[in-house]
């Protein structure tokens, strides 16, 4: 056998690993990685879960304006969050970040680790430094006063915990933690969960911070018009605004002064604002003449405009902004504020307060002053009692904050500055025109027969998406289930409940249900008990609004269904909004998009 031969027969001891051999190698390599990866995600998992505790924790502490237990639980905190990251810190992780599949829980566990790292250790501190002062009772009045200079001290504070967690929120909104390792999914979703909220209140407390020592007279008098809205009447916003009151600030310095009720502000002969050309087409001229029917429009700050000309014409007062309550947002503030006695009468509080407000009162009382006088006196104890820091004001807020998410509490400023503020937050009540990316779909209820009957209404919409057009246009449904839970003698219940009986049989409910498609959509169809209805080409704010009339008997009950279309480029989760009505009800609920 020549040399050249056995050269070709025998192969060098590295010409013989096989691709087998390396890929078993490879493989051995990425388990080996995989199993340290695991390891060092519990830990840093632990780390996480610790620190989502000792957050909640700490918020709790700041809102006590427990100062020392502060500064304990931050230093613990940090230490959490630090320990999570440097865990999930290095190359090896930012490699481990592009492995097909595993990268993306990778990836999750690096972000969270850091996101909570950084607001420990930029955003809360200052916060934490200032606990003392930055506590719910900072915001509260005592003894008729809210300190504006310790509101101006603790803003820039507020102001940066805001801003980081708003970062916070975004990289984290990025996450779908329900795609990643079972392991993995609870403590992001947690995590994430706990920042959207801490968010939240921070954007309350910031928006507090900004608009309060102005709004509340720091370098002049203010003077701010209250309406109580009547749910037992319905209209778009909640109800009739049939009573009213005059609020002052100076300096922090709050008084209630004139109260009124619809008897003092009568139907004016003209229009007090031109209506635009969509208003004029979908509502009553009585939008701009009568206060009653100010709020037929779902929009609060157009409302709040007619409200202020009202008031400026009628009664000779210039106010500063408008703010609208109803006795369902009254009785979450009972629940601050313990019960409120009226002279000679009952006493209110969180369990009865919507009762006599809204039907008690008119079945009892069959004089209208008197039943004016009812809501003039438990609006002023209400206002006296959390004026005077006589209330728990964390309950207090508490109610606000619920008031404010089912649409009931809204505040209009006519300072532009101010409103721009307001405008994006929760308390705005503005009805959405172009949403953007986001479809707005909404149901608004009018009653058409002077009735105080829709205290016995109860109605629910679901929502639904169908198929994703072209362009993200999305198919969406609504279903409405609406009943009158009156009783079946309702006729013989007083006329101040039923009225007159003259656009509808006393006992039964006349109402106007406007419908409204997102921006630039349109409805496709609406059907009554199955029955197909009209579909109205109506527009207000660039979304068309299609109605229906029914006439609801006692015990009787109906379902609506609708179905329409979004704009063009609506990708985003639709968003339903309603009448605030005489129950607790979630408002401005979102559904998961048909484009996502």
């Amino acid at each position: 056998m020549s040399s050249t031969q056995r050269r070709r027969g025998h192969k060098p001891w590295y010409r013989q690993i096989t691709r087998d051999r390396v890929f078993m190698a490879l493989l051995g390599l990425v388990v080996l990685l995989l199993l340290l990866f695991a390891f060092q995600a519990l830990r840093a998992n632990s780390s996480l879960r610790l620190a989502a505790s000792q957050s909640e924790l700490l918020q709790n502490q700041i809102v006590a304006g427990d100062d020392t237990a502060a500064k304990a639980t931050l230093s613990s905190l940090q230490e959490s969050t630090s320990r999570a990251r440097s865990t999930t810190d290095g190359p090896l992780w930012d490699l481990g970040a592009h492995v097909p599949f595993f990268g993306r829980n990778i990836d999750a566990v690096q972000t969270v680790s850091r996101v909570m790292d950084d607001v420990s250790t930029q955003a809360l501190p200052p916060v934490v430094a200032l606990s003392k002062e930055i506590n719910l009772n900072t915001y509260s009045p005592h003894d008729g006063k809210v300190d504006l200079a310790a509101i101006n001290k603790i803003a820039p504070s507020v102001n940066t915990v805001t801003d980081a967690l708003t970062a916070a929120q975004k990289e984290l909104s990025d996450i779908d933690a329900q795609s990643l390792l079972v392991p993995l999914r609870g403590p992001v979703s947690t995590i994430q969960f706990k920042v959207d909220s801490a968010k939240a209140a921070a954007d309350s407390s910031n928006l507090a911070a900004k608009l309060l020592p102005e709004m509340l007279g720091q370098q002049e008098t203010r003077r701010y018009l209250l309406l109580i809205q009547n749910n037992a009447e319905i209209r778009s916003t909640g109800g009739i605004s049939g009573s009213y009151a005059i609020l002052k600030a100076k300096k922090g310095k709050l008084s209630m002064g004139f109260q009124g009720s619809i008897q003092d502000l009568k139907q004016f002969s003209e229009p007090v604002l031109p209506m635009t050309k969509n208003e004029a087409t979908v509502f009553s001229p009585t939008l701009v003449t009568n206060l009653l029917d100010a709020n037929m429009t779902p929009d609060f700050p157009r409302t709040a405009e007619i409200a202020k000309a009202m008031v400026a014409k009628g009664l000779d007062t210039k106010v500063d902004g408008v703010i609208s309550v109803d006795p369902v947002a009254m009785s979450y503030i009972l629940a601050g504020t313990g019960p409120i006695r009226i002279p000679n009468g009952p006493a209110f509080d969180q369990n009865n307060a919507v009762d006599l407000l809204l039907n008690k009162t008119y079945v009892l009382l069959k004089d209208r002053d008197q039943q004016d006088a009812v809501f003039k006196v438990a609006a002023r104890a209400i206002f006296d009692a959390v004026k005077a820091g006589r209330s728990d004001s964390r309950l207090v807020i508490d109610g606000l904050v619920k008031a404010a998410s089912e649409n009931r509490l809204m505040v209009w400023s006519s300072h532009k500055s101010e409103q721009t503020l307001i405008e994006p937050s929760g308390v705005s009540g503005e009805l959405s025109g172009n949403g953007g990316k986001v479809p707005h779909v909404g149901l608004y209820f009018g009653d058409a027969a002077s009735t105080k009957m829709e205290y016995y209404l109860d109605y629910n919409t679901s929502m639904s998406v169908g198929r994703c057009l072209r362009d993200d246009v999305q198919e969406i449904n609504t279903t409405t289930e609406l009943t009158s839970n009156a009783p079946a003698n309702a006729a013989d219940l007083p006329k101040a409940v039923t009225g007159n009986g003259l656009y509808t049989p006393r006992g039964t409910m006349r109402l106007l249900l406007r419908f409204y498609s997102p921006y630039a959509g349109g409805f496709t169809d609406v059907r009554v008990n199955g029955v197909k209805q009209t579909v109205y080409a109506d527009t207000h704010r660039g979304r068309n609004v299609t109605k229906v009339l029914l006439t609801v008997k006692p015990q009787q009950s109906y379902t609506i269904r609708t179905s329409m279309i979004s704009g063009p480029h609506q990708p985003g989760d639709p968003v339903f909004s309603t009448t605030p009505g005489v129950h607790s009800m979630q408002n401005d609920v979102s559904i998961k998009s048909a484009c996502s």
